[in-house]
């Protein structure tokens, strides 16, 4: 199978699965903002009937067998208010897309398109996407015939590519929305192991064997990185079933979080052991990259699972005023630490300086975070009083004012808990100090953080655990372990610094700007969830996102297509 194929095939099974991806917004005539895709063919617009998605889904197929083109066609109410060009832009920033991935975005209110090729591929020139795009693409968007402008494209980049036989295909068409989430690349693999089906196991861990080490390297990264989002809102929501229920009650859950982190801990070993060129075997790579994939897929799933007992168990419905009166006694008791934690943060700033960069913007965060949660909770009370057709809004506030008031509690409890003091890379208790910095920062901006900074960090965890293991036994080795804690824990904040830099310029935020609907964005409490207009009663979307919950990846966005209620 190529590589192209494997894609594809790969991405089709996830379209039936609630992803956090992208998705279409509540209001403004369910806008729907740039996005991940879930799955090569995706249709929040409900433009298509089920023979048109089968139709165009084959022939997402024949371009992957035929010509290695992976072909991903959106379709869309409309373009957010940007140009369908720069919609298409952002979407493809956010969706590591490869070489051989050709998108197509179609707008069905304005009827407007975009087909997009960065470069040269296979033959396949600016001006003969040009000519596809005049020829087969705006007549047919613009005379409302969406299902007949995806064929005849899908159709005309075939004959395009049989053109030019000679050169490699590997299409970059990037129409209109398209993102290549790699992290779904997966997604055939955990429905088998959720589906308990050996044999289509086997064969799906055997696919993922034989792809190239180009097509598997940035899929596991996406891989570690959604797992490890997932377990981090999993496991904050698990704190707060804790709380509310006792330990014994929630123990099911804290195990399966307990089990999935610490598989990821050993993928993450996996990938920092590649990352430092220690596998220069492109077969042992392959196989360790595999690992990775199937290890991340298992983790992820193995959430998944707990999902529909967690979700009966802390029922956001039972008595959902009592549930907002303690939420907005939080949101008084964080709000009353602004001032103080900031008097701190001055402190140590002037003292520090650039010592204490990973928690300059802290204060100003979480009051964003705040004022979040105070306006969805808000919106939670009218919901609740408008009786069972704000269900879902209820479950939605409660979920996303939950999460920002975690996320603002630990941004004020890293300053408070900032002690810069010592600089020591072998002092134990500064490179713990220095650890902790790092884990914070990449905590409370997991939303867009990636796989280098987690990767570096989750193995600055492990020497620092080493080294505090090793201090009395052999002061030396320990020693050794601290110093290389140390240099990861400083990569990883680099890492880290530098996606959240990277994301702000995607979103063109001009620097000094406030963070505004952007915060509970980049601190990983929305996340993006696909939703078609006919789950808008039942489900929940805040700017066309979802709040995160307990789950794999799968799972975490349920509540925008009506899950929890």
């Amino acid at each position: 199978m190529s590589s192209a194929s494997a894609r594809r095939l790969l991405a089709l099974v996830s379209v039936p699965v609630a992803l956090f991806l992208g998705s279409s917004t509540a209001g403004s005539a369910h806008a729907q903002p740039p996005l991940h895709l879930p799955a090569q063919v995706v249709d929040p617009a409900n433009a298509l009937n089920a023979a048109q998605s089968a139709q165009i889904e084959q022939s997402v197929t024949e371009l992957a067998d035929d010509h290695e083109i992976a072909y991903w066609v959106v379709y869309v109410k409309n373009f957010d208010g940007l140009s369908p060009e720069e919609w298409t832009s952002r979407t493809v920033a956010q969706s590591d897309f490869g070489t051989r991935d050709v998108i197509l975005a179609i707008a069905t209110d304005t009827r407007t398109a975009y087909l997009q090729a960065p470069f040269d591929v296979d033959g396949l020139t600016d001006s003969e996407i040009a000519a596809i795009t005049a020829d087969d693409l705006d007549p047919a968007v613009t005379e409302g015939r969406f299902a007949d402008a995806a064929l005849s494209v899908g159709s005309a980049l075939g004959s395009a590519a049989d053109d030019d036989s000679a050169s490699r295909v590997g299409l970059i068409t990037t129409v209109a929305v398209v993102g290549v989430l790699a992290a779904v690349g997966v997604a055939l693999y955990v429905r088998k192991r959720r589906a308990d089906e050996p044999d289509e196991e086997a064969f799906t861990a055997d696919e993922l064997g034989r792809q190239p080490l180009s097509e598997l390297d940035p899929w596991s990264r996406e891989v570690l990185t959604g797992t490890d989002r997932a377990i981090a809102t999993s496991a904050d929501e698990l704190s707060l079933a804790v709380d509310e229920l006792g330990p014994d009650v929630a123990q099911p859950f804290t195990d399966a979080v307990l089990d999935a982190r610490a598989a990821l801990a050993d993928a993450f070993t996996l990938r920092q052991r590649i990352d430092d060129g220690l596998v220069p075997d492109p077969e042992e790579q392959r196989s360790l990259l595999v690992r990775i994939i199937t290890t991340c897929s298992d983790a992820d799933a193995s959430l998944d699972q707990q999902v529909a007992g967690f979700d009966a168990l802390r029922n956001l419905l039972s008595d959902p005023a009592t549930r907002f009166d303690a939420l907005e006694a939080r949101v008084a008791g964080l709000t009353a630490r602004l001032p103080v934690t900031q008097s701190r943060l001055d402190e140590l700033t002037a003292e520090h300086g650039a010592d204490v960069i990973s928690i300059t913007e802290n204060v100003a965060l979480a009051a964003e975070q705040l004022q979040f949660a105070e306006d969805v909770l808000e919106q939670g009370r009218e919901a609740a009083a408008a009786g069972a057709t704000g269900r879902g809004s209820v479950v939605g506030s409660i979920r996303s004012a939950e999460g920002a008031l975690d996320q603002a509690a630990k941004l004020l409890d890293a300053v408070d808990g900032s002690d810069p003091s010592s600089t020591d890379d072998i002092d134990l208790p500064a490179v713990i100090d220095r650890v902790q910095a790092a884990s914070d920062y990449v905590e409370t901006r997991r939303g867009v953080v990636g796989s280098i900074a987690r990767t570096r960090l989750s193995e600055a965890r492990r020497l620092a655990d080493t080294a505090a293991d090793l201090a009395e036994s052999d002061p030396a080795a320990s020693a050794e372990a601290a110093l290389r804690a140390s240099i990861l824990a400083d990569q990883a904040l680099t890492a880290a610094r530098a996606d959240v830099a990277d994301w702000f310029d995607s979103q063109r935020v001009p620097s000094g700007d406030s963070y505004g609907d952007l915060a509970p964005v980049l601190t990983g409490i929305l996340v993006d969830t696909v939703l078609n207009d006919d789950v808008h009663d039942g489900g929940y979307s805040h700017d066309g996102r979802s709040p995160a919950s307990y789950g794999g990846s799968s799972s975490s966005g349920r509540i925008g297509v009506g899950g929890r209620i």
